[in-house]
């Protein structure tokens, strides 16, 4: 059973307090477009250890506060200073790569694996990352940081019961250069799934078998298609085999999820 992050329903930082989260996927030079199928394919980045936290935080100042002498609190005076969005994890790996990025600035040398620490601040050191959280009712949050630089310093932790981990806490930047890029993007993946009740079927030319979508959310719009039209087609799950030979039938949850059952048909001889 696979997620299709096609469809994303915008988070808003006022309901990011709003969810619980269990575990999560850490991932290095986000890219939302290219991301959405390197998941389902499972090729995804880091997994985090134990807890990991996102904070969205607004600093304000009040400009009609001493408005003629009267100290007051106006809203039409409140104005924000300053968005500062971070994300804090613990990986559960320390590649030099991750040494380096915990660093914020550093320069790694692949041949003898020496982490350098630098001074100076390289656009090469902001780079695109994201958490991936699952949430207790099955649905996700991304939370991105098109621009994203470790401000936590180095820290690295062992215990009798684990291998250790590299804890990082990633701030997000804009910048003069590209001023639509935010600090902080976050999304919320809808819980959209779909299992089949088989995943291997045979048929014989001519004849038909039905297989079964179960949805979450129930009742869910399931749109059904054949890999090879040529060997069998479906409709509403009704597979028909058409010749000799094999196909996948996939079960696609409309702006969800899906699931595939391979199909043999046979001769029928």
């Amino acid at each position: 059973m696979g997620i299709d992050l096609s469809n994303l329903e915008y988070l808003t930082p006022e309901q990011i307090g709003d969810v619980q989260f269990d575990t999560g996927v850490f991932v290095k030079n986000f890219d939302l477009e290219t991301f959405k199928e390197s998941l389902i394919e499972g090729q995804i980045g880091k997994v985090t250890k134990d807890s990991f936290s996102i904070s969205v935080t607004r600093d304000t100042i009040n400009i009609l506060d001493d408005l003629n002498g009267v100290h007051f609190d106006y809203s039409e005076g409140l104005v924000t200073t300053k968005i500062t969005a971070q994300i804090s994890f613990t990986l559960a790996s320390m590649s030099a790569e991750d040494l380096a990025m915990a660093l914020g600035s550093a320069d790694v040398d692949s041949t003898t694996g020496a982490i350098t620490v630098r001074y100076a601040i390289e656009d090469e050191d902001f780079i695109n990352v994201a958490l991936i959280l699952p949430l207790m009712d099955g649905s996700y949050v991304v939370a991105e940081l098109p621009r994203g630089y470790n401000t936590g310093g180095l820290s690295i932790s062992t215990s009798k019961s684990s291998t250790g981990g590299l804890t990082c806490t990633m701030t997000g930047y804009k910048t003069l250069a590209d001023k639509t890029i935010q600090p902080i993007n976050l999304y919320k993946i809808p819980n959209l799934s779909v299992e089949l009740n088989k995943h291997t079927e045979t048929v014989a030319v001519g004849s038909t078998k039905t297989l079964t979508a179960t949805t979450t959310p129930a009742g869910s719009t399931v749109i059904w298609s054949s890999g090879n039209e040529a060997i069998a087609t479906v409709a509403a799950g009704v597979v028909t085999g058409v010749a000799a030979g094999s196909t996948v039938i996939t079960a696609k949850v409309q702006g969800g999820g899906y699931d595939k059952c391979v199909v043999t048909v046979s001769s029928g001889v």
